[in-house]
């Protein structure tokens, strides 16, 4: 198609140098390679962006669960709690975020918010999903690598034996 759109542009440029009707074949031309650019010429291959660099020389991350359900007034001490430990991605912005999701969600409503955090001088990801049970209740899952999960999990215990829960 490229090369049928090219001869006539040639033509085309024949016939005006000759001082003829070289309008058509022009216009033909462009027509042609219109086509061939449009749906059969290969794509120029798009560059990564930033992003696909970040992580290239790690493997892959096994992430495990910790999950627990906190009433609403106790949901917001919690992620401030793990806050001390638990830095990069995972701010006060965030923490205000997750509480405010928390008591805006409808009942049976489920939200999964992505995070990149800082464990112990580590990078690792922060997967959060929270499940609102019912008006007063929210249910909190934390997909994360071991270390962190261990350690939300040993919060979550300390959390409720302070409160006697």
């Amino acid at each position: 198609m490229k090369w049928i759109g090219l001869a006539f542009l040639v033509v085309g440029a024949l016939l005006a140098v000759d001082h003829r009707n070289w309008f058509v074949p022009v216009v033909i031309g462009l027509i042609f390679l219109g086509y061939w650019y449009f749906t059969e010429r290969e794509p120029e291959e798009v560059p990564p962006d930033e992003s696909d660099y970040l992580h290239r020389d790690e493997k892959p991350t096994k992430l495990q669960e910790s999950s627990t359900s906190f009433d609403l007034p106790d949901f917001a001490p919690f992620l401030k709690r793990l806050s001390s430990q638990v830095m990069g991605g995972y701010t006060a912005k965030v923490i205000d975020h997750l509480a405010g999701l928390a008591s805006t969600m409808k009942h049976e409503q489920e939200r999964s918010l992505e995070y990149e955090a800082v464990f112990r001088g580590q990078r690792c990801p922060l997967n959060i999903c929270l499940f609102k049970d019912d008006a007063e209740e929210i249910t909190i899952y934390f997909h994360t690598p071991k270390p962190l999960a261990d350690f939300i999990d040993s919060e979550i215990e300390a959390f409720f034996a302070e409160r006697g829960m």
